[in-house]
């Protein structure tokens, strides 16, 4: 028997191990990973069109759409790419989101599209911009007279009176909390607002704590050894103080208000001159209605304020917009004594300025500020007990010297949005 090289052994194994390595690298190479792609939805022009118009949607990664929808219902594609779709709106359209389906996933409109019915009636404001379920409101537009039906936020409201061409008036019904769309049916068919166009908010007021100080006691404190005088009421001045002069005290925005002044003092230690304080709540009573916690942005302090005396060119903390809460129960011991924590926003002359708030033409701000705005020290609301949440209160600041003054009014705390301030 002939015995093999051993060499020739070697050789072969080699042999084998390089085919199996050629097989592995063709094999792996046969296995191509496929790039997931998801779809982004970037604009869509134009934004409102009536049904049976085509409409060509921007965005990437559209290739090959599964799907595009106009609110709820499915459009019909004209033609698709990569970066462009051209869809005509579907018959049953209403109001809403534009949405694009792939096999890389969903893309969504950042903004409304709005589907326009001729005959239908068009909305073009509200009147006011926020309410309460049960008041009433006017909604402004065209095609009104024969309007059958309104709904705010999905559920129906009630129609007051007699409908206008171009107004209708409606109670709210017991709509949802927040920021809501609004619904008109006439006899030429239905239109929706979108939130970005119409603003309207349905709000419930914090009745166990607010304040039109129309007649109200209210609780003054001074924050240091700076001269401050609290004129209190405006209405209880039964004789004119001496140094009275009409910037002391600016028309009223509505009925009664309350003011004081002083002389602020840079050089005292105090961090503010004077603070409008109200009743004191026990604690626990603000717990049903600021529940649950992650839910800040919904919540408003609302109030109307007047600064005269300011330097023009002033642009520090004009005064504290102020929420406390109180360790335990407030002075048991009648000495004063409380753990105390504090939440304030300062707004300043350009802050108010940035954020579209301008001054009437007597200076008065009507002034929404959400409560998330009042997290500058980057403690979460979470952090807050709000069992322990007792009052609210402005106080004016002492920022700047010289003799100034500070008229506020109506003082409320609202859910849902802010408030509609009295005309």
């Amino acid at each position: 028997m002939k015995r093999k090289n051993p060499l020739q052994k070697i050789s072969a194994f080699i042999l084998v191990g390089l085919m199996a390595l050629s097989t592995i690298m063709i094999s792996s190479c046969g296995e191509e990973e496929t790039e997931i792609l998801i779809p982004v939805i970037t604009g869509f022009s134009p934004i409102s069109a009536e049904p049976g118009e085509d409409v060509t949607i921007a965005g990437t990664d559209l290739a090959n759409a599964t799907s595009v929808l106009f609110g709820t219902e499915n459009a019909v594609i004209v033609s698709n790419t990569a970066t462009q779709i051209t869809a005509t709106v579907p018959q049953n359209a209403n109001t809403g989101k534009i949405t694009v389906v792939t096999a890389g996933g969903t893309a969504v409109s950042q903004n409304d599209f709005e589907v326009i019915r001729v005959g239908a009636p068009l909305v073009n404001s509200v009147s006011r911009i926020s309410a309460l379920v049960g008041e009433n409101v006017t909604i402004s537009g065209t095609e009104m007279a024969t309007v059958s039906s309104v709904q705010i936020g999905g559920v129906d409201a009630t129609i007051v009176g007699t409908p206008t061409d171009d107004a209708v008036e409606v109670t709210v019904g017991d709509s949802p909390l927040g920021l809501s769309t609004i619904t008109v049916t006439n006899e030429g068919g239905s239109t929706t607002t979108t939130t970005d166009a119409v603003e309207f908010y349905v709000i419930e007021i914090f009745e166990a704590f607010n304040d039109t100080f129309d007649g109200e006691d209210t609780q003054f404190s001074s924050g240091g050894d700076a001269e401050i005088n609290a004129w209190g009421l405006n209405n209880d001045f039964e004789t004119v103080p001496a140094d009275y002069t009409p910037a002391m005290v600016p028309n009223p925005v509505d009925g009664m208000f309350y003011h004081i002044e002083g002389v602020s003092d840079l050089d005292d230690s105090g961090t503010y001159t004077g603070q409008i304080g109200h009743s004191q709540q026990d604690p626990g009573t603000f717990a049903d209605f600021f529940t649950p916690q992650s839910d800040i942005e919904n919540y408003y302090y609302n109030i109307q304020v007047n600064w005269s005396g300011i330097p023009a060119d002033y642009d520090d903390v004009l005064a504290g917009l102020r929420l406390r809460f109180r360790g335990g129960n407030y002075d048991t011991d009648g000495d004063g004594s409380f753990t105390d924590e504090l939440m304030e926003y300062r707004p300043t002359p350009s802050k108010l300025a940035d954020a579209g708030y301008q001054p009437d033409e007597n200076g008065w701000y009507s002034l929404s500020i959400r409560f998330d705005d009042f997290l500058d020290s980057g403690i979460a609301w979470s952090e807050y007990d709000i069992d322990q949440m007792t009052d609210f209160a402005i106080a004016s600041r002492r920022d700047h010297a010289g003799e100034y003054s500070m008229s506020v009014d109506n003082i409320f705390i609202t859910k849902g949005g802010p408030l509609s301030f009295p005309e």
